[in-house]
């Protein structure tokens, strides 16, 4: 019997996103949400139970999972959503599972680890593109070099239709500040410092260092003392690599990046390459529900703790490139490593 369960914030953009893909999989998500009309005409449209659940009265929210086993949260900013679901989940004795990237968030919800560990549940936040795409290359790199001392992680989003809720979600941390890890601590970094050159396949890009989710979940992964989070801009030229601004959207193309330094010296550097970021953010969701539901490990993890370093590349048209796959074209070393 396939296990339920419920999609928090089904009604947003990304969320109805991620509906539609598990229906398309064979899925029958509990469609969760706060907006009544919205949630019902989604239902309606997909043929899906719903739910109308407010995350400030604890007793009703409750009452919504004593019939799931797991909870995928799609409703930024997760700032305002994912301690309260993830509180009830853990009282529920429920999966918790998040597409989220803020700093805030996955240090809250890895403070949860133990509890969740002695309830016998998961809680995995970052399971859409950008947490997913550099997580499984840190994990990657830093065991091609036996652990990696220094990591840089960094993700290209690439979109033929943008969600609108990447600006407030940044608007809602901003007030948080600028961090990087070193020595195994979150230190303070002033923002709009520390720019640099990444190589990608396409060329050269200019990357920003920014407080991430990644930041926690790379060293969750990988245990580096010292790590870099960035986000990357797109080349000069459009995001398809072409002079057509009207490009179909099977041109996309987004990327990862991670760069590790082992206590050797010795160094390895991957990218993640695939398309659309929001066609792969439902892709990997509603496969890490999948995951989960099949028999995750318990406590507060990261995707590539929970699922493995090549858990992204079971994503359809996503792929690794490696340094000894592009050594000829001379990548670029990141300037802070």
């Amino acid at each position: 019997m396939q296990k339920a369960w419920m999609l928090y914030g089904a009604a947003g953009y990304t969320g109805s996103l991620i509906a539609t893909r598990a229906v398309e999989c064979g899925h029958r998500p509990v469609l969760a949400g706060r907006s009544v009309s919205a949630l019902t005409a989604l239902a309606e449209h997909l043929g899906l139970p719903h739910r109308v659940v407010d995350l400030e009265d604890p007793v009703a929210l409750q009452a919504t999972l004593t019939d799931v086993d797991l909870v995928l949260n799609a409703a930024g900013p997760f700032l305002h959503t994912a301690a309260p679901l993830a509180r009830a989940c853990l009282s529920a004795g429920v999966h918790y599972l998040d597409i989220s990237n803020e700093l805030q968030v996955f240090r809250s919800l890895y403070d949860l680890d133990e509890e969740a560990k002695r309830v016998g549940v998961s809680i995995i936040p970052g399971v859409g593109f950008g947490t997913v795409a550099t997580n499984c290359l840190a994990r990657f790199v830093s065991e091609a070099v036996g652990g990696a001392n220094h990591l840089e992680v960094a993700s290209r989003v690439a979109s033929a239709q943008p969600g609108p809720g990447a600006a407030a979600t940044m608007q809602v941390n901003l007030p948080y500040g600028g961090w990087i890890r070193e020595g195994g601590q979150l230190v303070p970094k002033e923002f709009f410092t520390g720019v640099t050159t990444i190589g990608f396949p396409d060329g050269p890009c200019e990357a920003m260092p920014v407080p991430t989710g990644d930041l926690e979940a790379a060293f969750h992964t990988t245990r580096a003392p010292d790590i870099v989070a960035y986000a990357v801009s797109p080349p000069a030229r459009d995001v398809t690599g072409s002079d057509d601004e009207h490009a179909p959207p099977s041109t996309y193309r987004s990327f990862g990046w991670a760069c590790a330094i082992g206590s050797d010296g010795a160094r390895a550097e991957a990218w993640l390459q695939t398309g659309d970021s929001y066609a792969f953010t439902p892709a990997a969701s509603v496969r890490a529900v999948e995951e989960s539901l099949a028999g995750s490990k318990c406590g507060a993890l990261s995707p590539a703790a929970a699922f493995g370093a090549d858990f992204a590349f079971t994503i359809q048209d996503t792929t690794r490139i490696d340094d000894l796959e592009m050594s000829t074209s001379q990548p670029l070393k990141s300037g802070s490593l």
